[in-house]
């Protein structure tokens, strides 16, 4: 491996790379790893690592580990793998990791289990951390998609009425009982929010100043526990705020939710766009079951299948005038897949812009007509340069025409296609991205074989 590559694969002098540890896998030489190098290494990696094996090799590397550390690379897994592999584990050894974990960590894997593992691994926490685990409770009320599912109950919080040297101190005290603190919510006695402070302005305040002079009370960015989590990214990505607080009616503070889960909001919510465009699993994996992958592919193959059928009905509808002229053959394909790559570009743009919420319903017309009137113009210009190529392919003047319309067309349907597509999903409250990219293919191939051989058999034959 090269020194510039990707450092899940590239060896560290603090562990084991991920190549290294895949190489053992495979030649089925795991009972060789160095128990010393494989503590140094970085819980992502392992995490990575694991997402690769069965669920008993899972648990016979964990079981090296002490609870603590245990509990850092199975929150780094895919909490659906993190759930099999806990529901797999003791009793015991279940309860101890999971109550390692910060509440949302827990609650993310304890939603994925089957309700007798959930309902028997919640009693043994709450036998061992009763408050820690209700909190992970209160966390399984909401839905899974909003803020107060992925908000964390543990902040780090200040009343007013203390001076800023004491203010220091308490942060002094909170430095084992909180990961990272960024900002420091002003509570009163209820808990109720009042202002927040940052770090920075805590250390440069005036000395003996209060929290109540010096804490910002003019608070944007603030969450509401049932708010979608695509929305909570959004208003992050515009506060620019490390975390953001998630607040009840009442004024309570309830949690945070941090730069990091926001992260994980953007990176999951793009890739679950990006499989339904072509009609994957919206949370498929490379290495999940296949089965599971099966059963998810399957019924949009279908309506792939059905698309492909009355493409090719189309073609049928030809099938004597291209007899007659088998040019018309070698050029369908070119018509078509010019057309779906249009669509194709103008649904990866209208799908994000709706998922980023920069356009709404409203804006359906304008964004329609926009995207024809591109791929209008693309037409125009890709079409020039496929009837010049015609021309000099079969020497007709006519047929060069032929195929500068049919492209000009299907171009301009692919832009309006890829635009209206996913606003009409959107009217019917359905995923914009769920099977965009077959509805769209099929209706460029059906439109563009029947566009360019219905211009043939007009004006060629």
């Amino acid at each position: 491996m090269t020194e510039d590559t990707n450092a899940l694969e590239t060896g560290t002098e603090r562990g084991y790379s991920l190549y290294d540890l895949v190489v053992l896998a495979e030649e089925r030489e795991l009972d060789k790893i160095d128990n010393e190098l494989l503590f140094k290494t970085s819980p992502h990696v392992l995490s990575v690592f694991l997402s690769r094996l069965d669920v008993d090799t899972q648990r016979d590397i964990l079981r090296k580990f002490d609870p603590e550390r245990a509990s850092e690379i199975v929150s780094e897994m895919d909490s659906e793998q993190s759930a099999e592999l806990v529901s797999e584990m003791r009793q015991h050894r279940a309860v101890s990791v999971l109550n390692e974990m910060e509440p949302d960590d827990a609650a993310d894997i304890v939603r994925e289990l089957e309700k007798e593992d959930r309902d028997r691994l919640l009693e043994g926490m709450e036998q061992a951390q009763p408050e820690s685990t209700e909190d992970i409770r209160e966390l399984l009320e909401y839905p899974e998609d909003t803020a107060g599912a992925i908000m964390n109950p543990h902040v780090a919080t200040l009343r007013s009425d203390i001076t800023v040297d004491e203010a220091i101190s308490e942060v002094r005290k909170m430095r084992d009982e909180f990961e990272n603190i960024y900002y420091l919510y002003v509570v009163d006695g209820s808990g109720a929010l009042e202002g927040v402070v940052s770090m920075r302005g805590l250390l440069l305040a005036p000395k003996g100043a209060l929290v109540s002079e010096i804490m910002c009370t003019n608070l944007i960015g603030i969450l509401d526990p049932t708010m979608d989590k695509e929305v909570v990214a959004q208003i992050m990505a515009d506060t620019n705020f490390h975390t953001l607080p998630v607040v009840a009616a009442d004024g309570e503070l309830l949690g945070i939710i941090t730069h990091d889960d926001v992260i994980d909001i953007l990176r999951d919510e793009s890739t679950e766009d990006m499989h339904k465009l072509v009609g994957a699993g919206a949370d498929e994996g490379i290495f999940d079951p296949i089965g599971t992958s099966i059963k998810q592919r399957t019924p949009w193959l279908f309506v792939n299948l059905i698309t492909a059928f009355i493409a090719s009905a189309v073609v049928g509808m030809f099938d004597s005038d291209i007899a007659i002229l088998p040019i018309l053959a070698v050029f369908m394909p070119i018509i078509a897949g010019i057309g779906g790559n249009t669509g194709a570009q103008t649904l990866a743009v209208t799908v994000r812009s709706l998922a980023l919420g920069e356009v709404g319903i409203f804006d359906m017309r304008r964004v329609c007509m926009r995207e024809t009137l591109k791929g209008l113009i693309n037409g125009v210009v890709i079409g020039f340069f496929g009837a010049a190529i015609a021309l000099v392919t079969t020497g007709r003047l006519d047929f060069a025409i032929v195929v500068w319309v049919a492209m000009v067309i299907n171009m301009s349907l692919g832009g309006f296609m890829g635009s209206f597509i996913p606003f009409t999903l959107k009217r019917f409250n359905l995923d914009p991205a769920s099977g965009s990219s077959i509805f769209t293919t099929g209706f460029t191939d059906s439109g563009g074989f029947f566009i360019f051989l219905g211009l043939g058999a007009i004006f060629l034959l």
